[in-house]
């Protein structure tokens, strides 16, 4: 059985590597700058979008992978509004339909992940829905032309152990699921791949 400190260094390496790209392009952008200071204004322009690059990644990461602030309960429209920073710059959009009240916490760190992990579903671009229906079933539909079962599929829904930061993401969703009394099955058609919360 993977030790929770293998998973933790497995969880940094993907969170780093998930940053460090933006952040890279902020250090490329102030050396072209210093470079030729013709290039300033396109180089502001690569600065911006990469700084909120950057803070929409860490702001998801903070509430999807973190204690988020300790809170039992979080806001669903919340989770929806850090979630969609994630789509900028995808080709799949987010139909966020989770809202009203507080939900537990766990619940909505699950929905967060499938949404973003179901952007592997659509490479060529769709729709990502995240429904709940108050009753404690989650569903997260993947609509498109072209649907694929992303990797680590197997992960989400079977478990087991991950020695590939790329993987991580699918063993948190299976673990968090399971402190729920969930498991994640799916479904798929042609155009559509929907994972959906059942009793374990």
């Amino acid at each position: 059985m993977q030790s929770d400190l293998e998973l933790a260094s497995l969880l940094a390496s993907r969170l780093c590597h998930d940053v460090v790209g933006p952040v890279g392009a902020i250090q490329n952008g102030l050396e072209l700058i210093a470079e030729d200071e013709s290039m300033t204004e396109m180089a502001m322009d690569l600065i911006k979008k990469s700084a909120a690059q950057a803070t929409a990644k860490l702001q998801f990461a903070r509430m999807a992978y973190g204690a988020a602030g300790g809170a039992e309960v979080l806001d669903p429209a919340e989770a929806g509004r850090l979630t969609n920073g994630m789509f900028s710059g995808e080709r799949a959009n987010l139909d966020w339909r989770w809202t009203g009240e507080a939900a537990p916490r766990v619940h909505i760190k699950v929905a967060m992940l499938l949404a973003t992990f179901a952007l592997g579903a659509v490479p060529r671009g769709g729709v990502i829905h995240v429904d709940h229906d108050g009753a404690g079933t989650l569903s997260v539909t993947a609509e498109g032309s072209a649907i694929r079962t992303p990797q680590f599929t197997e992960i989400v829904t079977g478990g087991g152990d991950v020695t590939d930061p790329r993987a991580v993401q699918a063993a948190l969703i299976e673990r968090l699921a399971a402190t729920t009394g969930w498991r994640i099955v799916t479904e798929a058609s042609e155009e559509r791949l929907r994972f959906v919360t059942a009793p374990r």
